[in-house]
Parts: C-alpha cells; structure tokens; sequence
C-alpha cells in the first residue's frame, strides 16, 4: 500500500500542464516576500521533495532565487516586471473603462500622469453636455491646480504638498496655505479628490488615482464639467461611479488591496 504522503499521478498528457500550474502556485505563494520550503509544500499540498524539484528549476531559470529567509522572486521576474511596467499603454488599458464610466454618467471622463511637478492629460472620452471641458490630450496643467492632479498627489506628504502649492500661488499666506493641506488632507483621507477650479473657468471635478501591481499610483481618472452641471448633490453621486472605475482599472493594472502597504 503506498503512503498517503505520496501525490496522485495525473494522465501523461496532463503532467506537463499540472508542473506548469504547480510552478506558477510557487511564484504566487513568493509574491509578498521570503518563504520556507516546508511552507511552500504545506501551502500547496506538496511533499517537500517535489516542492524542492520545482522551486529548483525555478531557480535555474532565475524566476526565484533562494536566501536565508526562504525563496524569493528571481532576477529574471523583476526584469520582466520592469519590463511590463515599461510598455503598460494606460490609454489602451483605461479606455473601455472610461467609455463605460461616460455613457453610465453623461459626463466628460479624462485621465492624465504626472510629469514631475506637472499633470498631462492623455485621454479624454466626451459627455453629452452641450457646454464641455476644453481640456484636450496632450495640454498640461501644474498639478496642484486640478483635481486630476491633485489625485496623482494623494501619497504625498504634506512637505511635498506645501512645495509645490508654494510654486503655483506664491502669493498663498499661512492662512491660505493652512486651510489648502487641510482640504487635502481631508481628500487623502477620502481617496477621492473633489475640485473646484481656481482659474475662473467654472470647471468642477471628481477624481481619483489609479494604482499598478505595486500599489504606486501611476494615473488619475476624472470626471469634469461646468459648475452648471456639477452641482454639489451630483458630485457626491459621482464619488462612488469615479472610485469604482478608478479601482478597475487598478485591478487590471495587477493592483490587489494586498498590495497596499
């Protein structure tokens, strides 16, 4: 009678798929840091033998590599992931998302990056407002002066914020600059930003961040219109609509709540 301990043999035809999905258990399981190889095989129901010969192979190929703390992602997963990082097309990506964020709610949707102290708009899927948002792709904003920005802003610290609120108003007393952080805060502490322009064009914002695989936030979503159509009842219902796209797209980027540190 063979023991218990020992694993069931699948078709011939299966064993090469089953070493594949058996691998890639082993690169999830390494995902958030270190681990044993006892841990390996008792969190993937393996004995410790096939959970050596698995993680060994991994590591020829340099997809994990092996310290004193346990089994790690490999040299050859964090190319790649730099690599991956490197071409993501966020327009691609966001797109379908924004489309259906638009014909859900009518209104303009946007997305932008941060360029240092600057935000540049990438995309843009038009409303059905008759009065629209000149914003085009490409135009670029000091950041701290929309609520697109602003959202690429909320893991700042309040150091950072100051900086640069001090380069776009200038002009800012202690009292202004006090209560601009404190309205931030409150936005950081929301994880939505609602925006009220500054530059006289009666555009009013609600916008959010958008994270990759590694919990950095790499875009920002929004929705904007004129203050006529942006009434404050509208913008609370638009936080909800704004935060789900934003986390969508955030998944499809690779970013899972685990992530977060």
């Amino acid at each position: 009678m063979k023991s218990e301990m020992l694993e069931k043999e699948p078709p011939a035809g299966l064993r090469g798929v089953q070493t594949l999905m058996r691998g890639l258990d082993i690169l999830d399981q390494v995902i958030d840091g270190p681990v044993k190889l006892a841990d390996l095989a008792q969190a993937l129901g393996l004995s410790k033998s096939t959970a050596h010969r698995l993680a060994q192979a991994l590591r020829a190929r340099d997809y994990l590599s092996n310290t004193v703390d346990g089994y790690t992602l490999g040299p050859k997963l964090l190319q790649l992931g730099t690599m991956a990082h490197e071409q993501t097309d966020y327009v691609k990506i966001a797109r379908p998302f924004m489309e259906e964020l638009s014909a859900r709610t009518g209104y303009c949707v946007f997305i932008g990056k941060r360029e240092g102290d600057w935000s540049r708009h990438l995309e843009r899927v038009t409303g059905r407002q008759r009065l629209r948002v000149a914003t085009a792709p490409g135009d670029t904003r000091f950041i701290v002066e929309t609520g697109l920005g602003k959202a690429l802003l909320l893991d700042e610290g309040m150091e950072s914020l100051s900086r640069m609120l001090t380069k776009s108003r200038p002009g800012f007393g202690a009292r202004e600059q006090a209560a601009w952080l404190s309205a931030m805060a409150a936005q950081i502490e929301r994880g939505v930003v609602l925006h009220d322009s500054e530059a006289g064009d009666g555009v009013r914002s609600v916008a959010a961040p958008v994270r990759d695989a590694k919990g950095r936030i790499v875009i920002a979503l929004s929705i904007a219109s004129a203050a006529h159509y942006l009434t404050d009842e509208v913008l609370d219902e638009l936080i909800e609509p704004v935060r789900s796209t934003a986390a969508a797209i955030s998944a499809e980027l690779g970013y899972q709540e685990r992530n977060a540190a």
